[in-house]
């Protein structure tokens, strides 16, 4: 997958874009409560996106404080530039992946960070908008990339890949019926290529029993799809790695991520930190929406942060 080395946004992306779309950030006070403590300097919003969390930051930091806010698909380049713009110089916004967010802030004359967040979550407009492939409810192609210069797509595995990288990718992301759907998929694509979100997520609820189930048959298979799609896993990884050298002592890093995988590899990863020492976790528990969150906003229900310190 091309990671997408980072870079200012272009100038298409700088136009303001469509405002039909709309995402609402999650965990916001508890974003601000546990990334703002009174140092200055530098932060950083990974995962930008369309600019919500980087608002209530900005909102929040002192006058001298800025935010460098980064995202891989410049759709979101474009919405996060005109809903930010009232911050002026105060924020600054670059195109890239956070996997390579150790080039980014040396483009960006960052050599060091009092704060960052990586917000895990996938925004709204790419499963409202069908043509981005991402959602089981519209019906869109198999695509399901964050940044459309990236070569890999859903329909490439689907279509390509064999049975055994498939029915893997499936299973570790914890669907059960793995095989089974892999099955259907191969049998399937012998007469013709699947093509649509719709074509899919129905074959595989003609295949899987949804008895006592409260998500969609295919929801499991869809989130393998676009993790695999995205590198999601291995840029969470690498992401972590290169960001720790840049933070300053007592600077935060908090990940908000949104399924059992990913809270997994932020645990690990930040328990294993801090036994090595020179950091210290600020949450031992994730941090979970609260209810009255939860009923105003139904996708952040799995939502889960995690925020380790620098010592």
């Amino acid at each position: 997958m091309t990671e997408g080395e980072g870079t200012g946004p272009s100038e298409a992306a700088k136009r303001p874009a469509s405002q039909e779309f709309t995402h609402t950030a999650v965990l916001t006070e508890e974003v601000v409560n546990l990334l703002v403590t009174g140092r200055k300097g530098a932060f950083v919003d990974a995962t930008l996106g369309m600019g919500g969390h980087t608002i209530r930051l900005l909102g929040a930091l002192p006058q001298e404080c800025s935010v460098l806010g980064i995202d891989w698909d410049p759709e979101m380049v474009g919405i996060a530039a005109h809903n930010l713009a009232q911050f002026g110089d105060r924020v600054k916004i670059a195109q890239g992946n956070f996997a390579n967010i150790d080039e980014i802030t040396a483009r960006e004359g960052i050599s060091a960070i009092s704060g960052a967040l990586f917000d895990l979550g996938i925004s709204s407009l790419h499963f409202d908008k069908p043509s981005r492939g991402f959602s089981i409810k519209h019906d869109g192609p198999l695509d399901m990339r964050i940044n459309p210069d990236n070569p890999l797509t859903a329909y490439t595995i689907i279509n390509q890949w064999p049975y055994e990288q498939i029915e893997h990718l499936i299973r570790i992301c914890g669907e059960r019926h793995s095989r089974r759907i892999t099955r259907a998929v191969l049998e399937a694509r012998r007469t013709r290529a699947l093509e649509t979100t719709a074509e899919l997520s129905a074959l595989i609820a003609g295949v899987v029993p949804g008895r006592g189930e409260k998500i969609h048959p295919a929801t499991r298979t869809f989130l393998a799809l676009r993790a695999a799609v995205n590198y999601e896993f291995d840029n969470l990884t690498r992401g972590i790695q290169k960001i720790m050298p840049l933070l300053k002592p007592g600077a935060r890093l908090g990940i908000i991520t949104f399924h059992s995988l990913e809270d997994r590899i932020v645990k690990e990863t930040f328990g294993m930190m801090a036994e090595l020492g020179g950091w210290q976790l600020v949450t031992r528990k994730p941090v979970k929406p609260s209810e009255e969150e939860v009923t105003a906003n139904k996708r952040a229900r799995s939502a889960k942060l995690r925020v380790i310190e620098k010592l």
